[in-house]
């Protein structure tokens, strides 16, 4: 299963719409670490190293290439002096748009080849494997 699943993403991404602007050639960490902080806001560093499940130290050297392209800065956290937040710029917020837009688009071909049927079936299943995946304090919290 997880093979079809890196399957799957490297297809979606081969047909992909090639007459979109192209978006910024980013590593997947890249790219998840611009979507958090784009979606969830400003986030601490250890926060954000959390979400993409690496070290801050991991976190803070892809925040560095981020910042580097304009996409991402750092700013001071106003509840500790000592501590600073991630925060997307305009740009990066354009980015995660350009590349979110891009996505969608693809995987919308992708589901057109499918009957109703088959789409509701992948629907039913893309919840079972959310529900799988899901953090243990948000399976908690739903049961609550």
């Amino acid at each position: 299963m997880a093979e079809a699943i890196v399957r799957l993403r490297a297809e979606i991404l081969r047909r992909r719409d090639t007459e979109t602007l192209p978006a910024a050639e980013l590593t997947t960490p890249q790219a998840l670490a611009l979507r958090s902080i784009v979606l969830e806001g400003p986030l601490r560093m250890g926060a954000l190293a959390d979400v993409l499940g690496v070290s801050v130290a991991t976190a803070s050297r892809t925040v560095d290439t981020l910042a580097a392209r304009g996409l991402a800065r750092r700013q001071p956290d106003p509840a500790d002096a000592r501590a600073v937040r991630v925060c997307a710029t305009p740009r990066g917020k354009r980015e995660h748009a350009v590349r979110r837009e891009r996505f969608a688009r693809a995987l919308e071909r992708l589901l057109d080849e499918l009957s109703e049927h088959e789409r509701r079936q992948l629907a039913a299943s893309l919840e079972t494997v959310g529900r799988l995946l899901a953090p243990q304090r948000d399976v908690d919290r739903e049961a609550s």
